[in-house]
């Protein structure tokens, strides 16, 4: 139990911390300069998700190149707010920034709940969505990211 602890909250700690730099300014030039290559072509990416007609709030949404899924360069990922709303980031190396690079992706979304919402350290309860969402082999999900704004479709997950 405590290594399927362990590995949710390692799964979901780059996206946590990459929300918690973006909010707090983590990213500002301060100090020394930070590698940064893969983040200066960035689009704003921005979509919603929902399941079975209602809001996911805490899920998390991932997007894998296209050509080359399983590259370990890049993280790009998106936490689903209260209102089922959420925008993209990549994170390279030590830098972390809003968007993603033009491209076709891949995407996954997992969606689970802490087992004691008033602690912190919880265990995370079961999957709220189907398996096949959580593997992009599996998701039939995909999209493309043009120069410019993109407004992705909504995601309407369905069991």
């Amino acid at each position: 139990m405590a290594t399927q602890k362990s590995e949710r909250v390692l799964k979901r700690l780059p996206v946590c911390l990459a929300v918690l730099c973006t909010t707090f300014g983590c990213n500002r030039d301060y100090g020394p300069p930070r590698n940064t290559e893969g983040l200066q072509n960035l689009q704003p990416v921005g979509g919603s998700v929902s399941f079975e007609g209602k809001p996911t709030p805490g899920a998390l949404v991932y997007f894998f190149p296209a050509d080359e899924p399983e590259s370990p360069d890049r993280r790009i990922a998106g936490v689903v707010e209260e209102d089922g709303s959420f925008e993209m980031q990549t994170t390279v190396g030590e830098g972390s920034r809003l968007g993603v690079e033009p491209g076709n992706y891949l995407v996954t979304i997992s969606w689970s709940r802490p087992v004691n919402p008033y602690d912190h350290d919880s265990d995370e309860g079961p999957e709220l969505l189907p398996e096949r969402y959580k593997d992009y082999k599996t998701s039939n999900l995909r999209v493309e990211i043009v120069e410019g704004t993109n407004e992705l479709n909504p995601f309407e997950l369905t069991p």
